[in-house]
């Protein structure tokens, strides 16, 4: 039975921490695109309903 552990000093939860750095990273970024989508949303439904009010004015 082969011992394929590289020594006595490398933790075992080193991938799962990997991957839970990696999952935080991606959950940023999931973040970061709603935040900008919902800007742009935001933005968007802002310029058309000021347009709509400046033709209800003029």
């Amino acid at each position: 039975m082969h011992h394929n552990q590289s020594g006595p000093g490398v933790p075992r939860r080193a991938p799962a921490r990997r991957a839970f750095e990696w999952a935080r990273r991606y959950r940023r970024g999931l973040a970061l695109r709603a935040l900008y989508g919902a800007a742009y949303g935001a933005s968007t439904t802002a310029a058309s309903l000021f347009l709509v009010w400046l033709h209800s004015r003029l």
